[in-house]
């Protein structure tokens, strides 16, 4: 092989291309390269950072909604007691009442039964007597009713 001036201008044309070629293409691809992997490495980081926020805030309002739910239990068991309670008393004073309505009833009915019987205790010896004339057609006066065994039929 032989070595000329053409060999030489060809070598350094050669260098003085690369070099025009690294000021002009490659460094601006290189710079514009690396500004997009720092940018996108960027965006990557305060993603994964937004992710982590949001997970926090997620956690956080689960959370909550979990202590909401145990107070909205609790509220509503609390409220469902006194209601129960309430329940328990009203029905307690209405059986009261029904029962003392009731006693209060029956005593009159033997207040009732009692001023019947001993009306008509008074009014035996006259039924006897209309009752003797019924059969047997004139009127004959009864007399001598044994008071106890007239209560004892009253009263049983």
């Amino acid at each position: 092989m032989e070595f000329n001036a053409t060999f030489l201008v060809t070598i350094v044309s050669f260098i003085v291309f690369v070099f025009l070629m690294n000021k002009i293409l490659y460094e601006p691809m290189l710079r514009i390269v690396s500004e997009r992997k720092a940018f996108v490495d960027g965006n990557l980081a305060e993603a994964e950072n937004n992710h982590k926020k949001a997970e926090e805030i997620s956690a956080k309002k689960e959370e909550r909604l979990q202590g909401a739910r145990v107070d909205a239990k609790n509220k509503y068991s609390e409220s469902v007691n006194g209601y129960k309670s309430q329940k328990d008393d009203i029905v307690k004073q209405a059986q009261e009442k029904a029962g003392e309505e009731f006693n209060q009833a029956y005593q009159n009915l033997v207040n009732v039964s009692n001023d019947t019987k001993e009306g008509l205790k008074g009014r035996m010896t006259e039924l006897a007597n209309d009752i003797v004339e019924k059969v047997i057609g004139y009127r004959s006066e009864v007399q001598g009713f044994n008071n106890d065994e007239v209560n004892r039929i009253l009263y049983q």
